[in-house]
């Protein structure tokens, strides 16, 4: 197994923490992509900065290009230490019963299925296993389509799903990032590319953790009392 790790802003903490992860799941090789300026004293063999220009997505682009071995590959993002369950997840990615598709992403129900821009289900887009190379370099093509295609405008009913994620009237819903307007075209940017990217990889055959693994519902129950805690912490 390798893993490709995508940060902003590494720290040595975080480091260490990505230098664990990869010990437990058993990776003979580990990266941490950065797209952020990484602190002095994590600037080491392990680490590659990269440009911030399409945010973790590049960072995926990036990591994707640079492996060093025939797989499997698991391509994630710091969120994993911040608001997922981490012993949870570290749990299936250790899953014995094998591959039965080339990818395997964390499938989440379209919020409104007559909303044409969101897939039912779309692929959360801060992690996803993938087999072999064969399976990376189409994973890596179609993300490549992506962030090489304006998005499009969208349409009324996406527009209006955008506008209620990103600033939500409840704690319990939506996102509570920093509500700048440089914060908020990006989170905006990175959702439009994370449905886009959701319906690439459905030709390729992309299947939901819980095919690889029975645990991925409960792994699924944990980060969403790991992301409400977080939005209440802040207030």
């Amino acid at each position: 197994m390798e893993l490709v790790g995508v940060s902003h802003g590494l720290t040595l903490q975080e480091l260490i923490r990505w230098e664990a992860l990869a010990t437990s799941l058993g990776a003979k090789h580990w990266r941490v992509y950065d797209t952020g300026i990484p602190a002095f004293d994590a600037k080491t063999s392990e680490v590659s900065e990269v440009s911030n220009s399409h945010y973790e997505f590049g960072g995926y682009l990036a990591g994707s290009l640079g492996v060093q071995s025939e797989g499997p590959y698991v391509i994630v993002n710091s969120t994993v230490f911040q608001t997922r369950s981490l012993w949870a997840w570290k749990w299936i990615l250790r899953s014995p019963d094998g591959f039965k598709a080339p990818i395997y992403g964390d499938a989440t129900p379209s919020p409104d299925p007559h909303i044409e821009e969101i897939p039912h289900p779309y692929y959360a887009s801060w992690i996803f296993l993938v087999r072999d190379r064969e399976a990376l370099k189409a994973f890596s093509d179609a993300l490549d389509r992506v962030l090489g295609t304006v998005t499009p405008v969208p349409s009324p009913a996406y527009a209006a799903y955008l506008q209620r994620w990103l600033e939500p009237r409840s704690r319990l819903y939506g996102w509570h990032g920093t509500k700048t307007s440089k914060a908020l075209a990006r989170k905006k940017q990175t959702i439009q590319w994370e449905h886009r990217l959701s319906k690439e990889l459905w030709p390729l055959g992309i299947q939901s953790f819980a095919k690889y693994s029975p645990w991925h519902a409960m792994a699924q129950f944990l980060d969403k009392i790991h992301r409400h805690w977080a939005s209440f912490a802040k207030y």
